[in-house]
């Protein structure tokens, strides 16, 4: 959900009024493979580039009314799309099964976090601090954190003094190449170094030995055929990208394939801004944005730090705008609920936690690697919401952040990892969670019936 630099802002530039014209044909049905073929040609041609320096821009999308309007069976199947992700998901684990105590025995692992002041970022180390105790990792050091590089470097080189450190994990949106000395001076004596939660499975991260395999392109075609299925197509959009984040960038790409091959008529520019404006003039800039361009029917937020700012400039300017989003903390949820997000495209922080703690695992016990490392994401809206908040018995003491996407997870993690439940943990676990799953331990990753990952 993510998850200090001190890089200038990235604005609204002439980039904007640059475009990147779609030609491409769309087919009667998504599943078309004749008309995939063109769309991928086509989108190969306007292909938005990424670098790894997060300070990068994502380009501007400038689509013309050269496709055709989405048919019956185009828009059923975008439809069918986003609503398997409305249910809790239920998956199964890849990788084979492991002797978790036997691994974390005598290992120390270095766990360094970014900003802690991030709600989301804090509650992935809470729930990996956590899940550390149950496979019996009871050595991790992970302090407090400003998510400066300064920082970063300093956790490192005393993870490399302490010389029994087996392994650290860099969890945030931190760029490694002021990091690279540090880095290499630990992999030189021995250490592992793991990235998780900067780059995810459609980019390796740079100078780190592993970077753990998140699908975050899916969050952003969901944002995408959320859109593209409300308005048939025509989508005039502003993303607001963290210009500090690669996961926002991610989140973009996924975005931006959507995008190029299904509307049929619209845009979308980009509004870039650092870390620290969030919250401190950024609202202002979107509220120009919106000012300067009447047309824009979609807010599209990469980066839930920025919802509040997309929230506020709407309410100042008054206009009729939807915003859609992605995160996890509960402040993304309670502004779904209250209605001042359409749709939320959530992350689960605890799930994202116990991911990178397997992973953890199967590199210090030299086991094989998944493909992918399974986070699902949840697409929630008001009435998502309030009826499952409605139906639970225990909406006093939890939040739907807590109940979206169920405990049973973590029931299949320990089974993952050969920990038996005790009674009263497996009645807990039980009577917490109110979507039941069956665990399966076979090699795929099943979303209900149908495939988790295109």
């Amino acid at each position: 959900m993510s998850m200090m630099k001190k890089i200038t802002a990235a604005i609204l530039s002439a980039a904007m009024l640059s475009s990147m014209v779609v030609m491409s044909a769309c087919g009667d049905n998504k599943e078309n493979e004749d008309e995939k073929s063109k769309t991928e040609s086509s989108s190969a041609k306007n292909e938005v580039q990424f670098s790894q320096e997060p300070s990068e821009v994502p380009e501007d999308i400038s689509a013309i009314s050269a496709k055709p309007d989405l048919t019956k069976d185009q828009l059923n199947s975008i439809n069918d799309f986003v609503s398997q992700y409305k249910k809790i998901p239920k998956i199964t684990l890849q990788g084979d099964k492991i002797e978790a105590l036997t691994i974390a025995k005598d290992q120390k692992v270095s766990f360094v976090a970014d900003n802690s002041n991030y709600v989301f970022t804090s509650l992935v180390r809470d729930q990996f601090l956590t899940a550390g105790k149950i496979v019996g990792l009871t050595d991790i050091v992970s302090d407090e954190s400003d998510g400066t590089a300064a920082f970063y470097n300093s956790a490192i080189e005393k993870a490399t003094k302490s010389k029994d450190t087996d392994l650290v994990l860099l969890y945030g949106d931190i760029n490694k190449d002021p990091l690279a000395t540090s880095i290499e001076t630990a992999q030189a004596n021995g250490i592992k170094i793991l990235s998780g939660g900067y780059v995810g499975r459609d980019m390796k991260d740079h100078y780190v030995d592993y970077t753990i395999p998140i699908d975050y392109n899916l969050a952003g075609k969901l944002l995408a055929d959320w859109a593209i299925s409300s308005n048939k197509g025509k989508v005039n959009a502003l993303a607001l990208n963290n210009s500090d984040s690669m996961v926002s960038t991610s989140i973009y790409k996924g975005f931006t394939e959507e995008f190029m091959t299904y509307v049929t008529e619209g845009y979308c520019s980009v509004l870039s801004g650092a870390s620290i404006e969030i919250g401190n003039g950024l609202s202002t800039k979107i509220k120009q944005a919106l000012e300067k361009d009447r047309n824009l029917n979609y807010i599209v937020v990469l980066d839930e730090n920025m919802i509040s700012d997309a929230v506020n400039a709407v309410e100042q300017t008054g206009k009729k705008i939807s915003i859609i989003a992605t995160g996890g903390s509960s402040g993304a949820f309670t502004a779904c609920e209250q209605e001042k997000i359409d749709m939320l495209v959530a992350q689960s922080y605890e799930w994202t936690a116990y991911a990178m703690m397997d992973y953890v695992l199967r590199v210090l016990g030299k086991k094989s690697l998944p493909e992918v490392q399974t986070v699902p994401v949840r697409v929630v809206d008001k009435d998502i919401i309030q009826n499952e908040m409605s139906n639970t018995e225990y909406t006093e003491i939890k939040g739907f952040d807590e109940i979206c996407f169920g405990s049973n997870f973590i029931t299949d993690y320990r089974k993952k990892w050969s920990i038996e439940l005790d009674t009263d943990s497996e009645s807990s676990q039980d009577n917490n969670d109110y979507d039941s799953n069956d665990y399966d331990d076979s090699e795929n990753n099943d979303y209900e019936e149908e495939n988790y990952y295109e």
